[in-house]
């Protein structure tokens, strides 16, 4: 208390009794205070940014478009300026724009010091409004999809560069395209329209008609009309004249003033029937169809009419055509008749006309002096048919004798015909023959073995030899060649420089040209032989070309002009004079005029119907080649089943020795030459076989039948 200090009151200090205090028993308890439990506590932290300060990455976001929002949704990181500072492992961000949609990614940051993640946003839909000048209707495309018609607002269009296609009515179409910016922004394309029309002016005399373009009726002439560019269909029609139609070529924005147009009265309608009908109707000598018919005809005051039927009596009358107007014209003709009077052996046999049954065969018949079909039927006998076109006043007798079905069968098989494929074939009937020459004979060879042959089915055998025109018909790349100076491949000469194999898969061709089974089955090692052997196109038997060659005049000649040498006139294509220098032999003082082989046919066939069995080429054969000495006589032979060769028959244009020119000199071979080419041939089924054989034309007369008129 200071001096100054003056006292409130008179109160005594009195001293107390000092008491020590008492010792405890027990140890104090360990106190940490609040400074420690600090202290402590800031290094840890301390230590954990430690930690984190030398683990961190930096990141750093690149996000377009700048100014972004980043929002680290997952894991700890410390942004420090334009980096993130995060320990290695996996995060997600969220990235927000305005007018982008926002997007959440997740990434993971690796090891590297400093690391960069690149984000692009996408841009919101755009509004984009589209209008055009004039306002008119027009479809929209974007990016070639049909969006709507203008005026239009699309309310959701993708950012980006977008292909627009404006198609409005009557006006050009517009391409363009337009960069969308997106971001809920509304942008506005305005498309100024070109027309596409011209306009058209029309006089027509007479006025008033209807003016049509592509079927739309646009006006009434005298008229000027709108038309759309390009090429239209103008159609001008009127009440009571033609029709007229004309294409106009119409340029956009380029007027026109058409031609003055002169209408023409329109046709009258004329209906036309008759009985019977399918009359034949001619106006003014102008044939115009068959009843029932409908013609329209120009107008006129007066044409001929006229309505003719085999059989029937002429009608004809004169009538006016009126514009427009229909007419209906009924005919009944008046038959004409004449006769026919059939006598018929059986006697029993029925009598069809027109397919429709008559009556007995035998008798007189009065039918129209027209076309009729006969047909004369009874079991057991083949059919008669025939054609019939009885003339007035004058009877015609006709006498039938009916062939039995086992004649008939004969009779049927046709002498000659020409199949699908070009060849033409003659019918040769089965006969007996000796093949191969003695041994005593000049000039014979060792292949040339004498053999007693019976033939007992019928052939069909081409008769001329197969030429190039018709070998390209199944190959057209084939090229025969050519030999010296003298060219193969002409059309119409032999076709050669052909394998065997080649000849077979040609009457393989030839067979499926008819329908017929194939003879041949080509393998890899060649051709096997379809067994039963049928009746489709193969080459011909060594006894069938033999007995075709040889016994055509039924006794055999040692050469094909005789028995000696030389030949005694001109009658093949052998080695004459001009093949001297081609050949090591020739016919002297024999001059055919052909150097090289001649055209198919050029010589005189033999009896038979068959050309250049002689000379020309010589001719692949279907026998295998063989030397075999047959013990007794051989029954339509083919040949063994098998050998490395196929046997080749017949001299060629380059023959000229003695030997050579026999008509039993043998070749063989398996590869093209150019002296070898081939004919067809192909069976005729057995008379008594149960299937008989179809002719590829039509058959002949299956009945003897005499035509007397009286």
């Amino acid at each position: 208390m200071s001096q100054t200090d003056t006292p409130t009151d008179n109160r005594v200090v009195e001293a107390t009794t000092f008491t020590r205090a008492a010792a405890s028993e027990q140890r104090a308890l360990l106190r940490i205070s609040p400074l420690t439990v600090s202290l402590g506590g800031v290094f840890v932290l301390l230590l954990i940014a430690a930690t984190f300060m030398f683990g961190a990455r930096a990141v750093r976001f690149e996000v377009s478009p700048d100014g972004a929002g980043i929002n680290i949704t997952s894991g700890f990181s410390y942004q420090l300026g334009e980096r993130y500072l995060m320990l290695p492992g996996s995060y997600s961000a969220t990235f927000t724009a305005e007018g982008f949609e926002s997007l959440t990614r997740s990434f993971d940051v690796s090891e590297e010091p400093d690391q960069t993640l690149s984000i692009t946003l996408t841009p919101l839909p755009g509004i984009l409004t589209i209008q055009t000048h004039p306002e008119v209707a027009a479809l929209i495309y974007i990016d070639q999809v049909e969006v709507g018609t203008t005026p239009l607002t699309l309310n959701e269009i993708e950012a980006g560069l977008r292909d627009v296609r404006i198609v409005p009515e009557r006006y050009f179409p517009v391409d363009t395209e337009i960069d969308i910016t997106g971001q809920r922004i509304e942008q506005t394309l305005t498309t100024d329209l070109t027309p596409a029309w011209a306009d058209i002016s029309l006089t027509t005399l007479p006025a008033g008609a209807t003016i049509a373009i592509d079927a739309e009726d646009v006006g009434t002439t005298p008229d000027t009309f709108e038309a759309l560019d390009g090429e239209r269909r103008l159609t001008v029609s009127n009440t009571g004249f033609k029709t007229v139609e004309r294409t106009l070529t119409v340029e956009a924005g380029v007027s026109q003033q058409l031609p003055d147009l002169m209408l023409e009265k329109a046709d009258g309608r004329l209906s036309l029937t008759s009985a019977p009908s399918g009359a034949s109707v001619t106006v003014d000598g102008r044939y115009l169809g068959l009843t029932p018919l409908d013609v329209k005809l120009p107008p006129a005051n007066d044409v001929r009419l006229t309505l003719t039927k085999a059989g029937f009596n002429a009608v004809s009358r004169s009538l006016p055509i009126r514009p427009e107007e229909d007419a209906t014209i009924h005919t009944d003709f008046r038959p004409v008749l004449g006769k026919i009077q059939l006598s018929v052996t059986p006697a029993d046999a029925v009598l069809y006309i027109n397919d429709v049954q008559h009556g007995p065969a035998s008798g007189a018949l009065s039918l129209t002096a027209r076309e009729h079909s006969l047909s004369i039927r009874l079991d057991g006998y083949a059919t008669y048919d025939t054609v019939v076109t009885p003339k007035p006043g004058l009877t015609q007798k006709l006498l039938v004798a009916l062939q039995t079905e086992e004649a008939a069968r004969i009779a049927a098989i046709a002498p000659l015909y020409t199949s699908q494929g070009g060849p033409e074939l003659t019918l040769i009937l089965p006969g007996e023959l000796s093949m191969g020459a003695g041994r005593r004979e000049p000039g014979r060879r060792s292949n040339e073995i004498e053999k007693q042959v019976v033939l007992t089915r019928a052939f069909y055998l081409s008769n001329r030899e197969i030429d190039n025109a018709t070998f390209k018909r199944y190959d057209n790349t084939h090229d025969s060649g050519i030999l010296g100076r003298s060219r193969l491949s002409h059309d119409d000469r032999p076709v050669v420089n052909v394998s065997w194999l080649g000849a077979a898969r040609f009457c393989n061709w030839l067979s499926e040209q008819d329908g017929l089974t194939p003879v041949y089955t080509i393998t890899v090692n060649g051709a096997e032989i379809n067994q039963p052997m049928g009746n489709g196109y193969r080459l011909p038997t060594e006894a069938e070309w033999s007995y075709a060659a040889r016994y055509s005049d039924g006794k055999p000649t040692r050469f094909p002009w005789g028995d000696n040498m030389p030949p005694a006139d001109i009658h093949a294509n052998y080695a004459d004079l001009t093949a001297d220098k081609m050949v090591p032999y020739i016919i002297a003082d024999y001059n055919d005029t052909f150097r090289g082989p001649a055209p198919v046919g050029s010589f005189e066939p033999n009896n038979f119907g068959i050309y250049d069995l002689a000379g020309n080429v010589s001719e692949w054969i279907h026998d295998n080649y063989s030397i075999a000495i047959p013990r007794e006589t051989l029954t339509d032979p083919v040949g063994p089943d098998s050998a490395s060769h196929r046997v080749i028959r017949g001299s060629n244009y380059t023959h000229g020795r003695f030997s050579e020119l026999r008509w039993t000199y043998r070749d063989f071979g398996m590869e093209p030459r150019p002296d070898v080419g081939f004919r067809v041939a192909r069976y005729v089924h057995n008379i008594a076989d149960e299937n008989t054989e179809e002719s590829p034309v039509g058959s002949p007369s299956v009945a003897s039948a005499e035509v007397n008129h009286d």
